[in-house]
């Protein structure tokens, strides 16, 4: 089925939508590239593309194809995760690329947890793990992980936190610093 021609009133949004979900992501590479030939003005549909050649496993295609539109577009932040998401499917890390500005990257080390110290500092309440992953990600330009790994790691780290709810399922966790004695 040929999303692209919407022929059955799919808005544009749509085709993509389906692709995306369907994980076809041979389809979506394909519409996605049409789109950033149709709009080659439309760092959006840059981007998106970028994004569909590492779905792809393309990876030095994705450098390749995003590092000229980064370098004229870097300090809107523009294609910082496609960069990272494609460095780390060539095994590759953050220092392996030209950055212009240095972005910042978080690894689930002392520097995140003390990120999460900072945001639970002075609060009496507990705090979902999700307002907190939101806070951080707000803060960063890239994360090199997910709630679930943030969750994982801050359970490890436990005699800093009170925590309450099922550790089992990340999403139902609520912290809050432990106090001083």
């Amino acid at each position: 089925m040929d999303y692209q021609e919407n022929d059955y009133g799919i808005e544009d949004w749509e085709d993509d939508y389906i692709l995306f979900e369907e994980e076809d992501w041979a389809g979506l590479l394909k519409l996605r590239n049409e789109r950033a030939k149709k709009q080659p003005s439309d760092l959006y549909a840059q981007q998106r593309f970028a994004e569909a050649l590492n779905l792809n496993k393309k990876y030095k295609e994705t450098l390749d194809f995003i590092t000229p539109i980064y370098k004229k577009n870097y300090d809107s932040g523009f294609g910082i995760s496609e960069i990272m998401d494609a460095l780390l499917g060539l095994g590759k890390t953050e220092n392996d690329f030209d950055w212009i500005t240095i972005p910042l990257i978080l690894k689930l080390d002392n520097y995140s947890l003390n990120l999460c110290l900072e945001i639970l500092e002075g609060k009496r309440k507990y705090s979902r793990l999700t307002d907190i992953y939101v806070n951080i990600l707000m803060r960063a330009d890239y994360l090199t992980f997910n709630e679930e790994g943030l969750a994982e790691f801050l359970l490890q780290n436990s005699n800093l936190f009170d925590i309450k709810g099922d550790e089992n399922y990340f999403f139902d966790i609520e912290l809050k610093m432990k106090k001083k004695k």
